[in-house]
């Protein structure tokens, strides 16, 4: 299997162990505090898992955490902010079922996060240079 390919399939079981860590650490805490509360620090934590087996495992990049860390939650961020708009349009100019909306969003938002994390966030290289040299 290509490289591409098996660090597409590692960011895939990266998000779906966050997935499940998430809703574990979301259930141990409901009953301690508010559901957003445990929300939050469960997706909080997670986010650290994520951001480790991305660094170390997904990409093998073992860059210092301080130097991709701030690239990883602007991409999150701007992931989240695109599923946010892509939700808002879907269900009301284009009035999409509800159930289809979270799918369409995912179907824009995973590989869009795992272009950035690859060429971006955990990049030893720079692409986005590189790819301005080809252009001229």
């Amino acid at each position: 299997m290509p490289k591409n390919g098996q660090q597409f399939i590692k960011f895939g079981l990266t998000g779906g162990l966050n997935t499940g860590l998430t809703y574990v650490i979301y259930l141990l805490l409901v009953h301690l505090t508010t559901p957003t509360v445990a929300m939050a620090v469960g997706y909080g934590l997670t986010s650290l898992v994520g951001l480790t087996l991305n660094n170390h495992w997904v990409f093998n990049a073992h860059q210092a955490v301080r130097s991709v860390a701030w690239k990883y939650y602007a991409t999150y961020g701007f992931t989240w902010l695109l599923s946010v708009g892509f939700t808002h349009v879907a269900s009301t100019n284009w009035q999409l079922p509800t159930w289809l909306i979270p799918i369409g969003s995912l179907m824009l938002t995973i590989p869009l996060n795992f272009l950035l994390s690859k060429f971006w966030v955990f990049s030893q290289h720079h692409h986005f240079k590189e790819a301005r040299h080809y252009g001229n």
